[in-house]
């Protein structure tokens, strides 16, 4: 997207598909600020001040006119609101599922509401969070799924039997158990579980299926030919109303998708797609029919790919607007901040 505005997404993650998609087609730029260990609670205090240092930094380097932040963790938000409201800039908060959902963060809500409500606009990926925020007197944007671009990547060694890669990150909604046990009824395929093992219980990796393989934290170049070569790819979550961005690179890379049974998600992937109950029998039986079907649901993922792009597109372009400051999109009334 064309612009002129100078436009830095700040996400204290090592890593965040997301974040990087949506500056890119800003016209901006993406900064992953991120230190110590990742997911390990007692080391937050202190790679929270660095990180906030970091941040400080690059905004006064880059001097943005908007300024992008991902939350969780919910006090990255913090200098950037204060960076944003000192320097006159746009202040957007990309709002993922975590700070409503997950218990980790949902005993800071009253703060996530105080800068929520604060943010000239917050994204969420769907409809129903939009209206929570709405609720809570904030300006809620939806961008669900966000285009993906992946490079020809490192071709996987050769496995027995069809391959299934699991996008995984050992976050707590994601049914690692009920995964091994599907793998421990599918021995003719060959599982594949990404994600960093030192997040992982360790009688995961004690007890594992001969036919799965934890790949650990890939490179990008690794990542890519993995999911290129996947027959099919699994991504599950255990909570409602969280997307799931291995949806979006199955999507991205025209690959059929097996993911959990849920509204949001049958609706953002309702088509190259099979749906199923978090359970190891199901998970099963929804491979087996993904494997068997694979020719049919590729094709059907490809249409969808399209449909979603110029999806996004459209809600990019809203998003554009209320930046601009676009007088069509006037706040909500603000509600009381219970």
């Amino acid at each position: 997207m064309t612009t002129t505005r100078r436009a830095t997404f700040i996400t204290w993650y090592p890593y965040c598909r997301r974040s990087d998609t949506i500056a890119e087609a800003l016209g901006g730029t993406s900064h992953l600020v991120h230190y110590l260990s990742f997911k390990k609670p007692l080391q937050a205090p202190f790679k929270y001040v660095m990180q906030t240092i970091a941040t400080l930094r690059i905004l006064r380097r880059e001097r943005p006119d908007v300024v992008l932040v991902a939350v969780p963790p919910t006090f990255a938000a913090l200098p950037v609101w204060y960076w944003a409201r000192r320097h006159g800039a746009r202040f957007v908060i990309d709002a993922h599922t975590g700070i409503f959902e997950h218990a980790r963060w949902t005993w800071l809500l009253p703060l996530s509401k105080l800068l929520l409500r604060h943010a000239d606009a917050v994204v969420v990926t769907n409809d129903h969070l939009r209206q929570r925020v709405v609720e809570w007197g904030a300006r809620g944007v939806v961008i669900g799924d966000v285009p993906v671009k992946f490079g020809p990547g490192r071709t996987p060694d050769p496995c027995r039997g069809p391959r299934v890669v699991v996008v995984n990150t050992f976050s707590v909604d994601e049914p690692v158990d009920a995964v091994l046990e599907a793998a421990r009824r599918l021995p003719e395929s060959h599982f594949f579980v990404t994600g960093d093992v030192r997040a992982a219980q360790p009688n995961w990796i004690k007890e594992k299926p001969a036919n799965l393989t934890f790949t650990g934290f890939v490179s990008e170049e690794d990542y890519a030919g993995l999911l290129r070569a996947a027959d099919v790819v699994l991504v599950l979550t255990t909570h409602d109303h969280t997307m799931q961005r291995g949806g979006y690179e199955a999507v991205a890379l025209g690959k059929p998708l097996v993911t959990s049974d849920w509204g949001l998600l049958r609706e953002t992937f309702s088509r190259g797609t099979v749906h199923v109950r978090n359970e190891p029998g199901a998970i099963a039986d929804g491979l087996r029919q993904a494997i068997a079907n694979r020719d049919t649901l590729e094709t059907e993922m490809q249409s969808l790919g399209t449909e979603r792009r110029a999806l996004f597109a459209t809600r990019l372009a809203n998003l554009v607007k209320i930046i601009d400051g676009d007088s069509s999109t006037d706040r909500p009334i603000r509600a009381a901040v219970s």
